[in-house]
């Protein structure tokens, strides 16, 4: 396994796997115009292009060998989505393709995530995840990862909530 620091050249395969990806996750929890409008507000070129563009946040593909298997995207102090703590990373999204969950994809990642934090003198990773989403609120707290709030998140038209989770770099 290994990661590769995305650049503007994986601008169409990041919206790929990205609208894939989520759709795999989350179709069955959301009506369809609901996903929809979602996939296309967040996966627009123009977004991916900009945060491809913004020099603290970073896209990374997760390899198997040659095999593309998933991504995530951290970002770092002024880039977070929400807490803006310039001693934390966010880990904005972190994905892996429906056939490949369950076999250690995911734990590589979080590491990963953990090692660039510490590397770039960070204390902490947080990142949000949907509260109906308890698989990964499982998967998280397995990884270290500790509830410490809530903030809203908008998909589509709705107002969701999400989980703040958090862990300190050891």
């Amino acid at each position: 396994m290994n990661l590769r620091l995305c650049n503007i050249s994986d601008l169409n395969r990041i919206i790929n796997i990205g609208r894939r990806t989520y759709y795999d996750t989350f179709h069955q929890l959301n009506t369809r115009d609901t996903m929809s409008q979602y996939l296309d507000e967040a996966f627009s070129v123009e977004k991916i292009s900009k945060e491809l563009n913004n020099p603290k946040s970073f896209f990374y593909f997760l390899y198997d060998k040659e095999l593309l298997v998933g991504y995530m995207k951290v970002n770092f102090y002024p880039a977070q989505s929400d807490i803006n703590d310039p001693e934390s990373l966010e880990l904005e999204r972190i994905y892996v393709s429906k056939e490949f969950k369950g076999q250690g994809y995911g734990k590589f990642m979080i590491e990963k995530t953990m090692a660039i934090a510490k590397d770039n003198g960070c204390t902490k990773v947080w990142l949000g995840v949907w509260e109906k989403n308890s698989s990964a609120i499982s998967f998280y707290q397995r990884m270290g990862f500790e509830i410490i709030g809530r903030h809203t998140f908008r998909m589509g038209e709705e107002i969701q909530n999400d989980l703040v989770l958090q862990r300190m770099i050891l």
